[in-house]
Formats: structure tokens, C-alpha cells, sequence
């Protein structure tokens, strides 16, 4: 094996080692980004039922949360 393969087999694994956590942040990151982004499409397709409880009552009309 040549020593110039070998160093670069190791300095891709530190670099691996190195970035992995920043690579895994930014993955669920982007993923958690994407199903708020799906929920939020879906909830704004899905059409209002009419035997569904509205949310958006007042405190004054007895809504609590």
C-alpha cells in the first residue's frame, strides 16, 4: 500500500471524525425542518370539519390552555 493512500485514508477519518457531530446536527436540523414544513402543509390541505371543537375561544368565553 502506497504511504500516500494510507495518509489520506487518515486524514479523511479525523476529518470524518472531526465534522461527524456538525454533519448529524445539521441533518436533524434539516429534518425536523421538514416535517414541521409536511405538518403544516398537510393541516393547511385538510378542510375544516364541522363537528371539529374550535380552539380559539376567548378566555372571557371560558377557553382555558
Amino acid at each position: 500500500m502506497n504511504y500516500d493512500v494510507v495518509s489520506f485514508v487518515l486524514a479523511f477519518a479525523a476529518a470524518a471524525r472531526s465534522f461527524a457531530p456538525d454533519v448529524w446536527f445539521l441533518v436533524r436540523r434539516l429534518l425536523g425542518a421538514g416535517v414541521r414544513i409536511g405538518a403544516e402543509t398537510l393541516v393547511e390541505q385538510q378542510p375544516p370539519s364541522p363537528a371539529a371543537p374550535s380552539h380559539t375561544a376567548s378566555l372571557d368565553e371560558g377557553g382555558r390552555r
